[in-house]
């Protein structure tokens, strides 16, 4: 299976079982940079926003007031730290379940040990 093939699939599957796909209108960089915020499980710095993402300063800023324009960030406490809203929280929920969903018919159509092998290949990257 080719990327494209996995992209297609995954796609298909956000069709068939969410009427509206719940991270449409972010790109899976945003998404991605979101999940790492999120995984972190406390609010955070301007600056580990920076060291979370592997990005500089300049470009963690960027990405703040983009993710605070979209409501999916906010300032919180006079400590000047960030936390991810409610609707970012939902928004990554939901992604997780379609990505679930799109897991369980990917595995339902391997052997065990073909299911072993790619999650085994997938958290080699």
């Amino acid at each position: 299976m080719n990327l494209e093939q996995l992209e297609r699939f995954s796609a298909k599957v956000r069709r068939k079982h969410v009427t509206e796909d719940p991270i449409s209108h972010l790109t899976f960089e945003e998404y991605d940079q979101l999940r790492t915020l999120q995984n972190e499980g406390h609010a955070f710095t301007v600056a580990e926003v920076s060291s979370l993402l592997d990005v500089s300063p300049d470009q963690a800023t960027e990405w703040v007031e983009r993710f605070i324009s979209r409501e999916l960030l906010v300032w919180r406490g006079q400590n000047a730290s960030l936390e991810l809203t409610e609707q970012a929280s939902e928004l990554l929920s939901n992604g997780s379940k379609v990505y679930a969903l799109m897991a369980l018919e990917m595995t339902d159509r391997m052997s065990d040990e073909e299911a072993v092998f790619l999650d085994t290949l997938l958290h080699k990257y």
